[in-house]
């Protein structure tokens, strides 16, 4: 399977022909979604999502930093 193809990868979430003002917080954006919609897919819970979801963003907040910097 191409990267292309896997579900949940952010270019999928992510408009193209935009230029967006800060790209490393879309493409985490993006990434977050894509992360949100595999684990919804696995059927869990939004109450088991949500809090994952907030805790990847604190973490990102605390770090200032991205994962891939």
């Amino acid at each position: 399977m191409a990267l292309e193809e896997v579900p949940g990868v952010a270019h999928l979430s992510l408009v193209d022909g935009v230029v967006h003002l800060d790209e490393a917080a879309a493409v985490f954006e993006g990434m977050v979604v894509g992360w949100s919609r595999q684990q919804s897919s696995r059927l869990l819970a939004d109450t088991t999502i949500e809090p994952r979801l907030a805790l990847l963003r604190r973490f990102a907040e605390f770090a200032e930093s991205y994962p891939w910097s």
